[in-house]
């Protein structure tokens, strides 16, 4: 397996070529440690047995003098203390963040769900998950998504990929960690689709570890522009503080792609067969985070607020022009075999590479395709009247044919009243002479024909 580490965003392909010639060194059902599984409460599911996970994430870290970051000099000490106001904004190629402490509009950030039924699998049980419908196309990385599962474990994921570790990857996180709704009596999960937004809500939840400390509280909004709120009402202890070693705990979001794998099998002679049909050989799918966004833990604590707002990303081009004048933050390219604007690097990954996009892609040029389509086009009409000439002369030669075979038809007449001789004859008979009258008729013609 690729040994996990950080790359820079400019060798992103070659990265992914280097593990995808490597898929075959996989260990099958293999994950993270720090990840734990989920169980889906839908009778009708079906969980997809996940391969593995690769995680390649580029980690966008602030750094001095290299980006718009605005923050106060981080506070000396174990503790952290009480703050008024305070903004901290970062840029991570995919969404900026912005977090707000101490903020006193917090309500505005607040949605209380009143008469709102909460969810009974997620109100008392421990590691459960529940798909929801969404009302509206949530944008996440570009990808438009109306369906979420919401998790006791304080996160939503993302993904129509449905598989036991959720943790994982490609996830909202206003807080992952080991929460137990079992605990409280008041412990709740609720949300409510309110049309142009949607919210859910971990309500006085406890964790299963630490279940000495007070309730959490806290909120997230998922907004019809790809908006998204994380609100915290109340936080009773440190985020990093909370213990990791059952549970995996994150603030922030994340997302992958899948590449999937059909695996030559044996036949009774001992030869190798590589199959097509995945009923026939092994399928294996390797999920691979691509990016991460991680919120500072120091950063969370009772009435703070986080606004994640989205970047114009390549994959939301619908057109060739719109896709290559996309922000320079992404290295667009367009497809013109899956006519799909990308860099390569999304949830249709796997098309992109198989479809021979990276190659066909890299004239990134749409006067030339569509010099190609014009010149094309005038081809076409080219042969078009082509055809109709020939079509004429055709019909001309078969009207000929017949008015000189049969004289005594109209058509006969008419050649013959118009043959040559005959014309010269009624031209010679003509008179023209000049003259000028009060109407300015300037000549007359007259035949005696």
């Amino acid at each position: 397996m690729c040994p996990e580490g950080n790359y820079r965003e400019q060798e992103t392909d070659n990265w992914l070529e280097v593990i995808s010639k490597q898929i075959s060194f996989v260990v099958e059902h293999s994950f993270r440690k720090s990840d734990v599984a989920y169980s889906l409460f839908e009778g009708d599911a079906h969980l997809d047995s996940v391969i593995s996970f690769n995680s390649h994430h580029t980690l966008h870290r602030r750094q001095s003098g290299n980006d718009n970051t605005t923050s106060s000099p981080t506070p000396t000490g174990g503790t952290t203390p009480e703050f008024t106001e305070q903004e901290v904004s970062q840029n991570h190629k995919y969404y900026t963040s912005t977090v707000l402490r101490g903020a006193a509009d917090f309500n505005s950030y607040w949605d209380e769900l009143y008469d709102v039924k909460h969810s009974e699998p997620l109100s008392g049980s421990h590691r459960v998950a529940v798909s929801v419908p969404i009302n509206f196309n949530f944008r996440f990385y570009g990808h438009d998504v109306s369906k979420i599962t919401i998790a006791t474990g304080g996160f939503l994921y993302m993904s129509p990929f449905l598989h036991q570790w959720l943790t994982a990857t490609q996830y909202i996180a206003p807080l992952m960690a080991n929460f137990d709704t079992t605990l409280g009596n008041e412990s709740q999960v609720l949300y409510k689709d309110f049309g142009h937004k949607f919210v859910v809500e971990w309500r006085d939840i406890f964790l299963q570890d630490q279940n000495h400390t007070e309730p959490f509280s806290f909120q997230t909004t998922l907004h019809s522009n790809g908006t998204i709120y994380f609100a915290y009402k109340q936080i009773p202890v440190e985020i990093q503080s909370i213990e990791k070693k059952n549970h995996p705990v994150k603030v922030g979001v994340s997302d992958a792609f899948y590449i999937d794998t059909i695996y030559a099998v044996k036949s009774q002679n001992g030869s190798q067969h590589r199959y097509s049909d995945s009923n026939e050989g092994v399928q294996r799918r390797t999920i691979y985070e691509y990016h991460r966004v991680e919120v500072d833990f120091t950063r969370i604590q009772s009435n703070s607020v986080v606004i994640l707002e989205p970047l114009t990303t390549c994959n939301i081009a619908k057109d060739c022009f719109t896709c290559l004048s996309q922000d320079d933050n992404f290295d667009c390219k367009w497809c013109q075999k899956v006519r799909r604007c990308s860099d390569g690097i999304d949830w249709l990954r796997q098309e992109w590479r198989d479809q021979g996009c990276e190659i066909q892609s890299s004239r990134s040029n749409c006067s030339y395709r569509e010099s190609q389509k014009g010149a094309s086009n005038a081809t076409i009409a080219g042969v078009v009247v082509a055809v109709l000439i020939l079509v004429l002369l055709i019909v001309g030669g078969v009207w000929f044919f017949y008015a000189y075979t049969h004289p005594t038809s109209a058509s006969g007449q008419w050649m013959i009243n118009h043959r040559p001789s005959e014309m010269k004859a009624k031209m010679n008979k003509m008179k023209f002479w000049k003259r000028d009258t009060a109407s300015g008729e300037k000549y007359r013609v007259e035949s005696t024909a």
